[in-house]
């Protein structure tokens, strides 16, 4: 079976290719191609050096028309994905089309099925809601089309899905979309999985930890001040960053030499076993983004015995149903993150009862194949 898996973010997450290659490697009549549609201009670290077990074809194209229509005109931004697709050959007798977002890469998706008949699924992620469903109304209409001619919507987040069900643009449809809406998450590397640690003597009791990209996304600015609010009450409160990159990343940096005795910057880290033991040095781990389509680095800290201080009404909310493991902020609240992390260091031990519940076997990549395979087949 021949499957084309659209995206436009592969070089800056590895999401895309955990989910390929799992899927290829749980099966392997899946004759799988990623069409990576590359932008000269993507803003965030390239990582496609840490891809490793590539199993699957990879096509990059690299736009180079018009960046600013690119950007502002819908249309023309479809357009060139699929004229780029239609002239490689690509498509040619290809059995199904994965879409990796429901607006950017289903509109390729859907038009690949107007002109060739390719069936298609799409993926609904924080993207589509966040920027497309709450700022776009002009594009309502051909949302609608996507999702009403595709084979499955799936959902990356249950808190995504209610949000989708109830939007503007497709309440109307909800209830017709039930039976080809499915909720799978993402995955996390069984390295985590493995090597899961519940021990609370090895760690810093007042240690904060932010894995990701200094963005305005991801708000590292105000979990700074949020720690600068709570080391009035806690002066050993300490805070420790890996990653970096972002459009903010200049302002972040001069915030850790401004405050270089409580702030500790480590820079990227891509050695697994390297994250997992700073992992286990930390009490609590926080990420404030301001949308989340899911955060796989949740889990990966869950799975290291750390409670977690996550977005309310973002993609990690309702992802641990019935456990206490974490504390959810308003990200645009200094004061409401910083009581929400004091919250999670004063309970961390009672949260912890509650991690060790979790069953992180059901988030292991092999496990979310079988999952993909079922719609597939």
């Amino acid at each position: 079976m021949k499957v084309l898996y659209l995206t436009e973010d592969y070089i800056g997450s590895r999401v895309h290719h955990n989910l390929c290659r799992s899927i290829v490697e749980a099966d392997n009549q899946i004759d799988m191609t990623v069409i990576s549609f590359n932008r000269p201009d993507y803003p965030l670290r390239d990582l496609r050096e840490t891809y490793d077990g590539i199993n699957y074809h990879l096509v990059e194209s690299v736009f180079g028309g018009n960046m600013l229509l690119y950007r502002l005109l819908f249309p023309y931004k479809i357009g060139s994905k699929y004229h780029r697709l239609a002239e490689s050959g690509i498509a040619e007798n290809a059995n199904l089309t994965i879409a990796s977002t429901l607006f950017s890469d289903g509109a390729v998706a859907y038009r690949l099925w107007l002109k060739r008949g390719i069936p298609y699924v799409v993926v609904a992620r924080g993207t589509d809601v966040n920027l497309y469903l709450r700022r776009m109304p002009h594009l309502y209409r051909i949302g609608r089309q996507i999702v009403a001619n595709a084979k499955k919507v799936v959902f990356i987040s249950p808190v995504h899905r209610h949000q989708f069900e109830k939007s503007l643009a497709f309440s109307r449809l909800a209830e017709s979309l039930q039976p080809k809406s499915i909720t799978i998450s993402n995955g996390i590397d069984q390295i985590w999985i493995n090597n899961q640690c519940f021990d609370d003597a090895v760690r810093k009791p007042d240690s904060i930890l932010y894995i990701g990209a200094f963005d305005s996304n991801k708000n590292v600015e105000t979990l700074i001040e949020a720690c600068k609010i709570l080391r009035k009450q806690n002066p050993q409160l300490t805070l420790n960053l890996i990653g970096g990159g972002g459009n903010r990343n200049e302002q972040v940096l001069e915030l850790v030499n401004r405050h270089q005795d409580w702030i500790k910057f480590f820079g990227p880290v891509y050695n697994k076993l390297k994250l997992i033991e700073i992992c286990r040095q930390n009490a609590v781990f926080a990420m404030i983004s301001i949308s989340e389509t899911f955060g796989l680095v949740y889990l990966e800290a869950l799975s290291q015995g750390l409670p977690v201080v996550y977005t309310d009404g973002q993609g990690f909310s309702g992802a641990i149903p019935d456990l206490n493991v974490g504390c959810a902020v308003n990200p645009k609240s200094a004061t409401d993150v910083a009581e929400k992390l004091k919250i999670a260091l004063a309970n961390r031990k009672m949260m912890l009862n509650d991690i060790r519940k979790i069953k992180f076997d059901e988030f292991c990549w092999p496990q979310k194949a079988q999952q993909w395979l079922s719609i597939i087949k």
